[in-house]
């Protein structure tokens, strides 16, 4: 055997000895940083979270995420206020009903709430924005128009069921028309009753962008409804980057958690109206024109993007453009829409 062979071969031996041994080893004695890493790696393994489509935001439970949206009327009268669950509401809209008071049409999906409420009336106007999302719409009866036509629009109704609303006067020496409420879970009950598909949605949603910057200049704005008690103020905090909402000059709080309502986007709305006699017994009754174009103002990271609103049609989401004609993005997040007739101009402030 030459010389090189047998360097060869005892090169060879040594070799197989450490493969062998290291095997041996990694069996009997495995190295203890592969426990450590396998924790480290699953600590930050990110959380799986479901996009919400009507108010862009994630979310842990996505059956919530995902399902159907669902629209309650809620009263303003002073008499209702504080109210409960309009914290909760992805959506909002406040528009004049009556006499100068406002009501609101609350749009609820992701997120649970225990109890909604004073409950009132439906309008024709909430049932022309609602339809934009083909959300159930929980009420407690409603003008003679909007009662004419929740079958013509194909409304999923929810019309007042002693079963799945009660009443509460929370202490307040107040009429019953103040007093109804329901609550999330009672009212996704009762749709499923009238099998509905809770489950699922089929809309076309806003525009959505990463939230910020905030403009440390930001300004918020003041409403002025139709007299002091429904007077508006959304103040602006660039720490937060969202919009703090005030009432008949105080904090505007929800009646359960104590806590003031805010918003990541608040949209002024101008919109015509009329005065027709198809009111409930008898009265008159504002008839909003909610379809075509208009003027708006969109509040949104502290600025004030002046804009155009579109709405082809009753099924047709309302878009808002800027004066350049480009479709304008939204915060993920709670958004209110404060609609306004021409006669009422905002202040920023």
């Amino acid at each position: 055997m030459n010389k090189k062979y047998k360097t060869a071969l005892i090169i060879s031996i040594i070799v197989s000895v450490f493969i062998i041994g290291g095997a041996i080893a990694a069996k009997y004695y495995p190295k203890k940083e592969s426990a450590v890493n396998t924790a480290e790696e699953a600590s930050t393994t990110p959380e799986q979270l479901t996009l919400c489509m009507l108010d862009g935001a994630s979310y842990k439970d996505k059956q919530k995420a995902l399902r159907h949206p669902l629209a309650v009327v809620i009263e303003n009268h002073p008499d209702a206020r504080p109210q409960s669950g309009l914290i909760d509401a992805s959506l909002v809209y406040e528009a004049i009903t009556e006499g100068g008071i406002t009501r609101y049409l609350a749009i609820y999906g992701p997120k649970d709430t225990k109890e909604i409420g004073p409950i009132r009336s439906a309008r024709l106007f909430f049932m022309d924005w609602l339809k934009e999302y083909d959300a159930f719409f929980a009420h407690a009866g409603g003008n003679e128009d909007a009662l004419a036509n929740i079958g013509n629009y194909q409304i999923k109704d929810l019309n007042h069921s002693q079963k799945y609303f009660w009443r509460d006067q929370k202490g307040r020496g107040v009429a019953s028309e103040h007093t109804l409420y329901s609550s999330t879970d009672k009212l996704y009950e009762y749709a499923a009753s009238k099998k509905y598909d809770t489950s699922s949605s089929n809309f076309e949603t806003m525009k959505f962008k990463a939230s910020g910057p905030a403009n440390q200049a930001g300004k918020g704005v003041e409403i002025n409804f139709s007299s002091a008690s429904y007077k508006v103020r959304w103040s602006y905090s660039p720490t937060e980057n969202k919009y703090a909402r005030f009432l008949a000059g105080k904090e505007h709080k929800d009646l359960t958690s104590g806590k003031q309502i805010t918003a990541e986007n608040i949209i002024i709305q101008t919109v015509t109206r009329t005065l027709q006699p198809h009111g409930s017994y008898g009265s008159q009754n504002w008839v909003f024109t909610t379809t075509g174009s208009g003027k708006a103002t969109v509040l949104r990271d502290g600025e004030v993007i002046a804009a155009t609103w579109k709405k082809p049609a009753r099924d047709s989401r309302t878009k808002f453009y800027t004066e350049a004609g480009v479709e304008i993005e939204f915060n993920p997040g709670t958004t209110w829409y404060e609609i306004i007739p021409p006669e009422v101009s905002p202040s920023f402030i």
